[in-house]
């Protein structure tokens, strides 16, 4: 038996209203109409129970937020005090990411030198790069957790490639352990991220100051 998607259920009402129109304008199609309506409420059905055996697993959304949140605002002030260290204008728009041997860099409206200067310090800094790289690490999960579940609120709908990143015990659904497993999700299928549509794609962390 085939399966459709939660638009495609919502939108059966409509279709078997259209074929039933159909139906008695046409005697001869009156089998072919049935064995359709047939099929749309068969599979209606096993998009139902389907959801029902398999609910979305509950995540501490609002505590990993939480949890971020306090990475987010330790960068944020230890990048404006550098700023003023260096007598920069405090709104200085900086982007903050990874080369590819994992040292932070850094782009934005101030002079090649100070940019250099900046990006040295940064990496010198053991608390700095620690809350950087937890956050290029855990941020990215907490966006695909947040967004898996805001969907399964609005629609009523579960996602097997969530669930298959929740352990059934929930000492190790902390936000490190889920992002380990996302991380190794991605690296076996080559990407990055789950999109809004469900399906993976590249994609890249970065931190902006002053955005």
């Amino acid at each position: 038996m085939s399966q459709i998607s939660t638009e495609q259920a919502l939108q059966i009402p409509q279709q078997l209203k259209r074929q039933d129109a159909q139906s008695q304008s046409n005697s001869n199609g009156n089998q072919t109409d049935s064995d359709q309506r047939k099929i749309l409420m068969d599979d209606a059905v096993t998009l139902i129970m389907q959801q029902a055996a398999n609910p979305i697993k509950k995540v501490k959304v609002e505590s990993f937020k939480g949890e971020l949140g306090q990475e987010k605002t330790f960068i944020n002030e230890t990048l404006k005090n550098k700023l003023a260290e260096y007598k920069l204008n405090p709104n200085t728009r900086l982007n903050i990411q990874k080369d590819a041997f994992g040292q932070i860099e850094l782009e934005g409206a101030a002079l090649p030198s100070d940019l250099e200067s900046l990006s040295r310090d940064l990496n010198n800094n053991k608390l700095f790069k620690s809350s950087f790289d937890k956050l290029s690490q855990q941020e990215p999960t907490l966006k695909y957790v947040d967004n898996v579940v805001k969907i399964s609120k609005v629609y009523g709908v579960q996602n097997s490639l969530f669930n298959s990143l929740i352990s059934e015990q929930n000492e190790f659904n902390k936000l490190n352990d889920i992002a380990h497993r996302y991380e190794a999700l991605k690296n076996s299928n080559g990407t990055e991220y789950e999109g809004k549509d469900g399906h993976l794609n590249n994609s890249g962390f970065n931190f902006v100051l002053n955005a």
